[in-house]
């Protein structure tokens, strides 16, 4: 993943934000005495919560310069709070709500993560294996780089040495070309077909969406099904994850429009207005995305997730550690199984970002707090920007920790 803050961002169909761990800075006077689990203790504190969880959004968003911004913090309890400011649509005046959906980037790796542990724990697939025990009779298998040392693990964790696939002018015309196109997995493997390795399998770490495309179509080998499917049946319908939708299906209700960088090659595709959306749909093939992502959702929907997830409710004990066995990254991050790991003055963080044309997504846990929060901005990283929205989120969970440590439980 690529620091914004510290470099230029690299311009192409993708661009991720790295999950950087200085940024998970909460006031240490807060953090003193708050133990999990802890709870709110009224319906009246709840209300007052959300007051103040809103006022401090719309303060970020306005210093930041973010056309609109949505969040959403899980609380210890399971208790959900959410909040929207800005414009869904600025030039019509029509407000962002906690409803809006948006495009979630490389967050949706944290799910084709977790259906793969699943499929694990089910003994239909294994992370140690060559994948060429599923691919191998396939014809294309040979042209994958590295293809013979790749594992599940390896690809999970972006120590494959395989390349992106994606960040050329062919890709960038296919998507801007035919926007309704259905991709396959094929379509998209065949954009590293035969390229260079960038490393020896396991020797580096090398962030790319091609990892997880591969590791999709594992899956699909394995269990015989299409694998947002799966992660439909296995986790957004048991889960009550009703806004989460994969977006293969092309269902763009509620979905709001972002804004673009000009100097996006996605923008030349765009309507004068740099907008993502035209006439209700895509301007580019967002659906090509796969496993690389492949969702839409919202802000409460990625908050309880991150819970749900993260508190080992998705598969079992041993998964979960393997998720989080996290090796160094970037920035002084560490990188698990879909997982970016990092150490806060709040204890371990776990999250991920992720970055689709025109919209930015940090989902984050915190496990001493039992604390899940996520935050959409429907734009582009723009130089114009004055905050980042981890740090837009941080502030926010600045003040759920203060009214925690502040709060008496129901009865006290």
């Amino acid at each position: 993943m690529h620091d914004q803050r510290r470099s230029e961002p690299r311009i192409g169909i993708r661009r991720v934000g790295r999950f950087v761990a200085t940024s998970w800075l909460l006031p240490g006077a807060l953090l003193a005495g708050v133990a999990a689990p802890t709870r709110l203790g009224t319906g009246e504190a709840s209300d007052d919560l959300q007051a103040k969880i809103q006022s401090q959004l719309a303060e970020a968003r306005e210093k930041a310069g973010l056309p609109g911004v949505t969040a959403a913090v899980a609380m210890p309890d399971g208790r959900v709070i959410v909040a929207a400011s800005g414009w869904a649509d600025a030039a019509h005046q029509v407000p962002l709500t906690a409803a809006s959906r948006m495009p979630a980037g490389s967050v949706g790796k944290t799910f084709v993560a977790a259906a793969i542990l699943a499929a694990v724990d089910d003994k239909v697939l294994d992370l140690d294996s060559p994948i060429e025990r599923w691919l191998g009779k396939e014809p294309w298998f040979g042209r994958l780089p590295n293809a013979k040392g790749l594992t599940l693990r390896l690809l999970l964790s972006h120590r494959s040495g395989v390349p992106e696939g994606y960040e050329n002018d062919a890709f960038v015309k296919a998507v801007t070309t035919d926007v309704g196109r259905a991709w396959s997995p094929l379509d998209l493997l065949r954009f590293v077909f035969d390229k260079k390795p960038l490393s020896r399998p396991g020797t580096k770490y090398s962030y790319t969406d091609m990892n997880y495309v591969i590791a999709g179509v594992v899956f699909e080998h394995a269990v015989g099904q299409p694998l947002f499917s799966e992660i439909e049946r296995r986790i957004l319908t048991p889960l009550g994850l009703d806004d989460t939708l994969p977006l293969a299906r092309q269902d763009w209700r509620a979905v709001v429009p972002g804004f673009l960088d000009p100097r996006d090659p996605i923008f030349a595709a765009a309507a004068s207005n740099g907008e993502t959306l035209r006439d209700g749909r895509f301007v580019f093939a967002v659906q090509a995305e796969y496993a690389g992502g492949g969702l839409i959702s919202t802000s409460r929907d990625l908050a309880r997730w991150a819970k749900q997830l993260w508190e080992g409710r998705i598969f079992s004990p041993p998964r979960l550690a393997e998720m989080l066995d996290a090796k160094p990254s970037e920035g002084g991050a560490r990188y698990g199984l879909g997982v970016s790991v990092s150490q806060s003055n709040a204890g371990p963080v776990y999250g991920h970002d992720g970055w689709t044309p025109g919209y930015r997504t940090v989902v984050v846990y915190f496990p001493d707090l039992r604390l899940g929060a996520a935050l959409q901005v429907n734009s582009d990283p723009m130089k114009k920007h004055k905050l980042e929205p981890n740090d837009c989120l941080s502030q926010i969970l600045s003040i759920v920790v203060r009214t925690l440590r502040q709060s008496k439980p129901d009865g006290a």
